[in-house]
C-alpha cells in the first residue's frame, strides 16, 4: 500500500482519491474515519484507537491534519503504550511519509483537514 499524495480535504491512496479521514487497519483495509463515529473530530479517544487494533499493529501513525490540530489524548496515549503499540503522531503530510517508509507492521488515522 503506497500512499501518494494529500491535500486539504483528501488523500491519495493507492491511485484512490479519498475526501473524508481515512483508518487504514494493520490488514490494508480503509475505512471511513466517520462511519459510526462519535466524539469530536478533532482528537483520538480511546474508542476510536481501539478500532486500529484489529488486527493488532505495531505502530499507529497519526496524521495529525495538515495543521497539526488533531490531538491524541493523553489516555489514549497511555492506553496504547500499555497495548504495547508504538504511537507516531504528527501532521499528516509528514505521517504520510513515515508511514510510506515503516516496515513493521503498522495502522493509521489520516487527519484530512486543519
Amino acid at each position: 500500500m503506497k500512499i501518494e499524495k494529500t491535500g486539504f480535504g483528501w488523500i491519495v491512496i493507492d491511485g484512490q482519491r479519498y475526501e473524508t479521514d481515512v483508518l487504514i487497519l494493520a490488514d490494508n483495509r480503509i475505512l471511513n474515519r466517520y462511519e459510526n463515529f462519535t466524539g469530536n473530530n478533532h482528537e483520538l479517544s480511546i474508542e476510536e484507537a481501539k478500532k486500529l487494533l484489529n488486527p493488532k499493529p505495531e505502530v499507529i501513525i497519526v496524521g495529525t491534519g495538515q495543521g497539526g490540530i488533531l490531538k491524541v489524548k493523553k489516555e489514549t496515549i497511555d492506553f496504547l503504550k500499555k497495548e504495547k503499540v508504538k504511537l507516531i503522531a504528527l501532521p499528516t503530510p509528514k505521517a504520510i511519509a513515515i508511514f510510506n517508509k515503516l516496515k513493521e507492521k503498522k495502522a493509521a488515522l489520516f487527519h484530512l483537514t486543519c
